[in-house]
């Protein structure tokens, strides 16, 4: 099963135990609250590829378990 690009962002943000003020924080001024909640929120949403880079990078997600997820591959621990 394929998952949105929001519900793995938000997944990932609640398992680090991070808020999206947090997260907007942590980003250094990379990412808005706003834009992490539109991301969350907005199933049409479609980040673009620097956009997509952050989230992950930020939230330090392997980039084998980004292709997982999109793939639905990943194991939901």
């Amino acid at each position: 099963m394929r998952h949105s690009f929001g519900s793995i962002v938000k997944a990932y943000r609640e398992r680090k135990r991070l808020t999206q003020l947090e997260l907007a924080v942590k980003s250094k001024g990379e990412l808005s609250t706003a834009t992490i909640s539109k991301a969350e929120t907005d199933p049409s949403y479609n980040p673009k590829l620097t956009t997509f880079i952050k989230f992950y990078k930020i939230m330090d997600v392997p980039f084998k378990d980004i292709v997982a997820t999109l793939e639905g591959t990943a194991d939901d621990k």
